[in-house]
């Protein structure tokens, strides 16, 4: 049952993910954030690759200011607020696979690129063994895909972003400019009419009187 307690003591189980959540009586976020927490540290340290370590600390800072949140929440607020599972868990399969229908290209990459990282690191490691780990080849090499090809990647795909975002501007811009050349047109639409009444009535007026004319002469 969830309900407000200590605060300190609720800062202090706070530096568990997920214990904070489940100390304040939401179990399904307590343990779905400490599930999540236990499978990423695992990953990192099966896989190998030091860059993913990032997934883990963000979320412990994740669970550790989200449980302290919860407990500085209002009365009102702490009671009214659902107590569910994080990451589709517990919910209707169609809605998970709704969600997952459209990132199944991302995730396949995403994992064909740490299953190339895995071989890679394993690889190397039988190299190294074999030819010792002073082979200036295999150092220079190593030191290339895990330091200097990381980098490249993140400056083109920063570059592609970047692309990407002045190409959408563009886009932008020139759809502000034909709605604004239609508008244009719209105004000018009356503005023409306006002109062939106004060229129609001093026709008529001559017209009038010109016959008033000649019989004056």
């Amino acid at each position: 049952m969830k309900r407000k307690r200590n605060r300190f003591l609720l800062f202090l189980c706070s530096f568990v993910p997920g214990m904070g959540e489940m100390y304040l009586g939401f179990m399904k976020m307590g343990v779905s954030l400490m599930l999540g927490f236990a499978i990423l540290t695992a990953l990192v340290a099966i896989m190998e690759i030091g860059v993913f370590a990032i997934f883990p600390v963000v979320m412990y800072v994740y669970s550790f200011f989200h449980a302290n949140h919860l407990g500085a929440m209002s009365d009102e607020d702490f009671a009214n607020m659902p107590d569910r599972y994080f990451y589709g868990l517990g919910n209707d399969m169609e809605e998970i696979k709704g969600v997952l229908a459209g990132k199944k290209k991302a995730a396949a990459v995403v994992m064909i690129v740490i299953g190339v990282i895995m071989l890679w690191n394993v690889a190397f490691g039988w190299l190294f063994g074999i030819f010792g780990a002073d082979n200036v080849f295999l150092r220079e090499i190593s030191y290339f895909v895990n330091n200097d090809l990381p980098r490249l990647i993140f400056a083109f795909a920063v570059i592609w972003i970047g692309l990407r975002l002045i190409r959408g501007g563009k886009v932008i811009d020139m759809e502000d400019m034909r709605n604004m050349e239609d508008a244009a047109r719209v105004e000018t639409v009356p503005d023409r009419a306006a002109q062939e009444r106004h060229i129609s009535g001093t026709e008529k007026e001559q017209e009038q009187t010109a016959p008033n004319d000649t019989a004056g002469e």
